[in-house]
């Protein structure tokens, strides 16, 4: 791909903690690429541009560490992810995912993205000089209506990491314009596509696993 052809980058690589199911999750094998994926993503991106890189809770300290020798790290954002362990006698659910919010160089601004709803109360509040029907404040910590993985919507996923593509969404919208190219070079059901064909944006995805490519084809209707 040629240098500085994307506009944003949005992916879910593998983690390095053992959850293979058609993709290898090994840490061998992630410790051993993780520096060649963060310069080729480097590499391709955009002067300016954001990355969002869904991490792994218990091997984070790899993933900031490995990125921060390509990208600034500016922000590490949490949301509720769905698990199966109802009950663990001691530990703490594994139901908290985290998202690194990265930037080539300096960052440039978010777009507007009618999303976040002003309340009633400051709305109508004479202190508020300029009242708007949305904040354009985005928080950190993602609210429950954006759950991280699509089980959490009530739906079934038809890859065993999917992530929910309405929160994807808020990602290409503030990062993005309409005809930029959005890169996920680790696409799986390619939740991220979805995103993009839904707000007009260019994708590319690249996917090892001949079973979850075809899925994303049947998804987005094109393998061009």
């Amino acid at each position: 791909m040629p240098d500085e052809s994307i506009d944003l980058i949005i992916t879910d690589p593998p983690y390095g903690v053992g959850f293979s199911r058609g993709f290898d999750d090994s840490k061998e094998h992630v410790s051993r690429n993780i520096y060649n994926w963060l310069s080729s993503m480097w590499r391709v991106l955009k002067e300016g541009s954001h990355i969002y890189i869904f991490v792994p809770m218990l091997e984070i300290g790899m993933w900031v560490e490995a990125s921060s020798n390509y990208f600034e790290l500016k922000n590490i954002l949490s949301g509720r992810a769905y698990t199966s362990q109802t009950y663990l006698k001691n530990n703490f659910q594994f139901n908290n995912q985290l998202i690194l919010f990265l930037h080539k160089g300096k960052g440039k601004p978010f777009n507007n993205y009618d999303l976040f709803e002003t309340s009633e109360a400051w709305f109508n509040d004479k202190r508020n000089k300029n009242p708007k029907k949305y904040t354009y404040s985005y928080p950190a910590y993602l609210p429950n209506k954006l759950f991280i993985n699509t089980k959490s919507n009530g739906l079934e996923p038809r890859h065993p990491a999917e992530k929910n593509p309405e929160l994807l969404k808020l990602f290409v919208a503030i990062s993005s314009s309409e005809g930029d190219v959005v890169l996920d070079p680790f696409m799986g059901g390619c939740s991220t596509g979805i995103a993009c064909k839904e707000l007009n944006r260019s994708f590319i995805g690249f996917e090892l696993n001949k079973d979850y490519f075809e899925l994303a084809v049947s998804r987005v209707g094109d393998k061009s």
